[in-house]
Protein backbone atom coordinates (compact mmCIF):
# COMPACT_ATOMS: atom_id res chain seq x y z
CA UNK A 1 0.00 0.00 0.00
CA UNK A 2 1.23 3.49 -0.85
CA UNK A 3 2.37 5.45 2.14
CA UNK A 4 0.60 8.76 2.86
CA UNK A 5 3.99 10.49 2.51
CA UNK A 6 4.33 9.35 -1.12
CA UNK A 7 0.81 10.45 -1.91
CA UNK A 8 1.44 13.90 -0.38
CA UNK A 9 4.66 14.28 -2.38
CA UNK A 10 2.84 13.29 -5.57
CA UNK A 11 0.01 15.71 -4.90
CA UNK A 12 2.48 18.51 -4.30
CA UNK A 13 4.23 17.75 -7.60
CA UNK A 14 0.90 17.75 -9.44
CA UNK A 15 0.10 21.34 -8.54
CA UNK A 16 3.39 23.22 -8.72
CA UNK A 17 2.73 24.98 -12.00
CA UNK A 18 0.36 27.69 -13.20
CA UNK A 19 -3.03 26.65 -14.54
CA UNK A 20 -2.93 25.33 -18.11
CA UNK A 21 -5.60 27.71 -19.25
CA UNK A 22 -3.35 30.65 -18.26
CA UNK A 23 -1.61 30.60 -21.66
CA UNK A 24 1.94 31.87 -21.66
CA UNK A 25 3.79 32.77 -24.88
CA UNK A 26 6.59 30.38 -25.81
CA UNK A 27 9.77 31.20 -27.74
CA UNK A 28 10.41 29.70 -31.18
CA UNK A 29 13.30 27.62 -29.79
CA UNK A 30 11.12 26.23 -27.02
CA UNK A 31 8.33 25.48 -29.51
CA UNK A 32 10.82 23.59 -31.74
CA UNK A 33 11.89 21.56 -28.69
CA UNK A 34 8.24 20.83 -27.88
CA UNK A 35 7.66 19.63 -31.44
CA UNK A 36 10.53 17.15 -31.13
CA UNK A 37 9.07 15.85 -27.85
CA UNK A 38 5.57 15.69 -29.33
CA UNK A 39 6.85 13.54 -32.19
CA UNK A 40 8.75 11.32 -29.74
CA UNK A 41 5.45 10.56 -27.98
CA UNK A 42 4.43 8.40 -30.93
CA UNK A 43 7.13 5.96 -29.76
CA UNK A 44 5.72 5.77 -26.22
CA UNK A 45 3.83 2.68 -25.13
CA UNK A 46 0.32 3.30 -23.92
CA UNK A 47 -3.39 2.72 -24.23
CA UNK A 48 -5.56 4.42 -26.86
CA UNK A 49 -9.10 5.65 -26.23
CA UNK A 50 -11.28 7.00 -29.06
CA UNK A 51 -10.72 7.24 -32.79
CA UNK A 52 -11.18 10.92 -33.59
CA UNK A 53 -8.98 13.31 -35.58
CA UNK A 54 -8.06 15.40 -32.51
CA UNK A 55 -5.09 13.77 -30.76
CA UNK A 56 -4.16 14.23 -27.11
CA UNK A 57 -1.37 12.52 -25.16
CA UNK A 58 -2.06 12.04 -21.44
CA UNK A 59 0.91 11.02 -19.29
CA UNK A 60 -0.34 9.51 -16.04
CA UNK A 61 0.60 7.43 -13.03
CA UNK A 62 -1.85 4.66 -12.05
CA UNK A 63 -1.82 5.91 -8.44
CA UNK A 64 -2.20 9.65 -9.13
CA UNK A 65 -5.51 11.12 -7.89
CA UNK A 66 -5.33 14.09 -10.29
CA UNK A 67 -4.68 11.67 -13.17
CA UNK A 68 -7.83 9.79 -12.17
CA UNK A 69 -9.90 12.99 -12.12
CA UNK A 70 -8.50 14.02 -15.51
CA UNK A 71 -9.21 10.56 -16.95
CA UNK A 72 -12.85 10.78 -15.82
CA UNK A 73 -13.28 14.28 -17.25
CA UNK A 74 -11.68 13.40 -20.60
CA UNK A 75 -13.73 10.21 -21.08
CA UNK A 76 -16.92 12.24 -21.33
CA UNK A 77 -15.35 14.48 -23.98
CA UNK A 78 -14.06 11.80 -26.38
CA UNK A 79 -17.17 11.60 -28.57
CA UNK A 80 -18.28 15.25 -28.57
CA UNK A 81 -14.75 16.48 -29.39
CA UNK A 82 -13.82 13.58 -31.71
CA UNK A 83 -10.75 12.70 -29.66
CA UNK A 84 -8.06 10.08 -29.78
CA UNK A 85 -6.41 10.00 -26.36
CA UNK A 86 -3.14 8.16 -25.94
CA UNK A 87 -2.88 7.28 -22.25
CA UNK A 88 0.86 6.95 -21.55
CA UNK A 89 1.67 5.37 -18.18
CA UNK A 90 4.69 6.57 -16.27
CA UNK A 91 5.45 4.94 -12.98
CA UNK A 92 7.20 6.85 -10.24
CA UNK A 93 4.66 8.23 -7.80
CA UNK A 94 4.42 5.33 -5.30
CA UNK A 95 6.17 2.00 -4.76
CA UNK A 96 3.27 0.15 -6.49
CA UNK A 97 3.18 2.41 -9.55
CA UNK A 98 5.59 0.32 -11.65
CA UNK A 99 3.70 -2.90 -10.94
CA UNK A 100 0.33 -1.33 -11.73
CA UNK A 101 1.62 0.26 -14.94
CA UNK A 102 3.12 -3.10 -15.91
CA UNK A 103 -0.21 -4.82 -15.28
CA UNK A 104 -1.93 -2.31 -17.57
CA UNK A 105 0.62 -2.71 -20.36
CA UNK A 106 0.76 -6.50 -20.08
CA UNK A 107 -3.03 -6.96 -20.05
CA UNK A 108 -4.52 -8.81 -23.02
CA UNK A 109 -6.99 -5.91 -23.37
CA UNK A 110 -5.19 -2.78 -22.18
CA UNK A 111 -8.17 -0.50 -22.65
CA UNK A 112 -10.46 -2.75 -20.58
CA UNK A 113 -7.77 -3.02 -17.88
CA UNK A 114 -7.39 0.77 -17.72
CA UNK A 115 -11.14 1.31 -17.59
CA UNK A 116 -11.52 -1.23 -14.77
CA UNK A 117 -8.59 0.23 -12.80
CA UNK A 118 -10.07 3.72 -13.11
CA UNK A 119 -13.66 2.61 -12.42
CA UNK A 120 -12.58 1.21 -9.05
CA UNK A 121 -9.98 3.85 -8.21
CA UNK A 122 -9.31 4.22 -4.48
CA UNK A 123 -8.22 7.50 -2.94
CA UNK A 124 -6.11 5.48 -0.48
CA UNK A 125 -4.42 2.98 -2.78
CA UNK A 126 -4.75 4.44 -6.29
CA UNK A 127 -5.68 2.40 -9.35
CA UNK A 128 -7.38 -0.86 -8.48
CA UNK A 129 -5.36 -3.09 -10.78
CA UNK A 130 -3.15 -5.61 -9.00
CA UNK A 131 0.56 -4.85 -9.46
CA UNK A 132 2.67 -7.27 -11.52
CA UNK A 133 6.35 -7.73 -11.80
CA UNK A 134 7.19 -6.08 -15.14
CA UNK A 135 8.91 -7.99 -17.89
CA UNK A 136 12.19 -6.62 -19.19
CA UNK A 137 10.42 -5.26 -22.27
CA UNK A 138 7.77 -3.45 -20.20
CA UNK A 139 10.40 -2.08 -17.83
CA UNK A 140 12.18 -0.63 -20.89
CA UNK A 141 8.90 0.85 -22.22
CA UNK A 142 8.11 2.46 -18.87
CA UNK A 143 11.64 3.88 -18.69
CA UNK A 144 11.12 5.47 -22.13
CA UNK A 145 7.76 6.92 -21.03
CA UNK A 146 9.25 8.35 -17.84
CA UNK A 147 12.21 9.81 -19.71
CA UNK A 148 9.80 11.63 -22.04
CA UNK A 149 7.74 12.83 -19.08
CA UNK A 150 10.88 14.22 -17.44
CA UNK A 151 12.13 15.87 -20.65
CA UNK A 152 8.79 17.58 -21.20
CA UNK A 153 8.74 19.57 -17.94
CA UNK A 154 12.24 19.03 -16.52
CA UNK A 155 11.31 16.60 -13.74
CA UNK A 156 8.79 13.76 -13.27
CA UNK A 157 5.27 15.15 -13.16
CA UNK A 158 1.76 13.85 -13.75
CA UNK A 159 -0.70 14.36 -15.22
CA UNK A 160 0.57 16.00 -18.39
CA UNK A 161 -1.58 16.64 -21.45
CA UNK A 162 0.16 17.37 -24.74
CA UNK A 163 -1.54 18.31 -27.99
CA UNK A 164 -1.02 20.30 -31.18
CA UNK A 165 -3.17 23.38 -31.68
CA UNK A 166 -4.72 24.37 -34.98
CA UNK A 167 -1.90 26.93 -35.51
CA UNK A 168 0.68 24.11 -35.24
CA UNK A 169 2.01 25.03 -31.80
CA UNK A 170 2.43 22.33 -29.19
CA UNK A 171 0.69 22.89 -25.86
CA UNK A 172 1.74 21.22 -22.64
CA UNK A 173 -0.81 21.23 -19.83
CA UNK A 174 0.76 20.28 -16.52
CA UNK A 175 -1.49 21.68 -13.85
CA UNK A 176 -3.36 18.78 -12.33
CA UNK A 177 -6.88 18.16 -13.56
CA UNK A 178 -8.24 21.28 -15.27
CA UNK A 179 -11.96 21.85 -14.84
CA UNK A 180 -14.22 20.55 -17.61
CA UNK A 181 -14.87 24.04 -19.00
CA UNK A 182 -11.11 24.60 -19.43
CA UNK A 183 -10.68 21.19 -21.07
CA UNK A 184 -13.48 22.01 -23.53
CA UNK A 185 -11.72 25.27 -24.42
CA UNK A 186 -8.42 23.47 -24.96
CA UNK A 187 -9.93 20.61 -26.96
CA UNK A 188 -11.79 22.95 -29.30
CA UNK A 189 -8.42 24.36 -30.40
CA UNK A 190 -6.76 21.03 -31.24
CA UNK A 191 -5.53 20.43 -34.76
CA UNK A 192 -7.67 17.94 -36.65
Amino acid sequence: MASPRWIKIGLALCVVTAPAWAHRPVSAAKQAHRLVLYRALSGATGITEGHGPRVVYDLFDPNCPYCHILYERLRGLIKPYHLTIHEIPVAYLTPTSIGKAAALLEASDRRAALRAAQAHYSWKTGGSIAPRRPTTAVRRELAYNLKLDTRIVGFPLVPILIYQKTDGTIRIVNSGAPPTWALKQMLAGIKQ
